[in-house]
């Protein structure tokens, strides 16, 4: 599976871009939860992608273009709420497809591949047969990751876990802050993503749709959450079966280049 990854959804050995842009380096580790099951934790860094620094610097700037361009970019791969809705609207859909006798849970399946692309340049004849099934997969498509994500991303407390050791708030930072649109400081040069539920955390929604799972996706958008993140993964060095080489080594290869 952590192969497949690497291949098909970063394009590391292959000829296709990755999902978030040209994977330029990367490091993971697999961790063994307590109940035996395995997740991965991975760094990635995208080619000629701009420093922290450097994206502070142009938004501070001032320069309206960069700024909306960026905000595109992130908002598109680093999303915080459903498609189709607040989690009350998607519950009701979620609910409504279930009591279906043709309803198959999208858990338990593998994802339907995209149909081809009309072949007619700006093509708006309604009865196209290609153009229609492209409608009806992206439609699919909404409803399917909403599902997926209604029950595999909403966090519920449990006291057991996220309010362990006395914990008198949830371990894991829920409830999230509402933020309604995108924000920039113009005096930091800083970036508050858009957030739109409370109980989610963050995730590409293709990567989602293709996996199936839990997923959480960050953009490290500054050098204290970069060395943070670092820590964390490192931490895993000598739990993970995977281990090759060190972090460093990765760190120093993307330097070198």
């Amino acid at each position: 599976m952590v192969k497949l990854f690497i291949e098909h959804i970063l394009g590391v050995g292959t000829n296709h871009r990755g999902l978030w842009g040209n994977t330029k380096a990367y490091y993971g580790t697999v961790e063994q939860q307590g109940r035996l099951t395995l997740h991965l934790h991975l760094l990635l860094w995208i080619e000629n992608s701009l420093s922290p620094q450097t994206i502070r610097d142009r938004i501070a700037d001032g320069d309206s273009k960069f700024q909306r361009k960026i905000t595109e970019y992130l908002e598109s791969l680093q999303c915080g709420q459903f498609i189709q809705g607040p989690i009350d609207t998607v519950q009701k859909i979620v609910e409504s497809e279930s009591n279906k006798t043709s309803y198959i849970n999208p858990v338990d399946v593998l994802p339907d591949p995209p149909p081809t692309n009309c072949t007619q340049k700006e093509c708006a004849n309604t009865e196209c047969s290609q153009c229609k099934n492209i409608i009806t997969w992206w439609k699919k498509f909404k409803r399917t990751v909403d599902e997926l994500l209604l029950k595999l991303n909403v966090h519920r407390c449990r006291p057991t876990s996220c309010f362990k050791n006395n914990n008198t708030s949830c371990k894991s930072r829920f409830p999230r802050d509402i933020v309604e649109e995108s924000i920039f400081d113009p005096e930091t040069g800083s970036i508050t993503l858009k957030h739109g539920e409370a109980q989610l955390n963050t995730f590409t929604y293709l990567l989602t749709y293709l996996l199936r799972c839990n997923t959480d996706v960050t953009s490290l958008l500054s050098g204290t959450a970069i060395k943070a993140v670092i820590s964390y993964v490192t931490d895993y060095i000598t739990k993970s079966p995977l281990k090759t080489h060190s972090i460093f080594d990765v760190v120093r290869s993307v330097f070198d280049k």
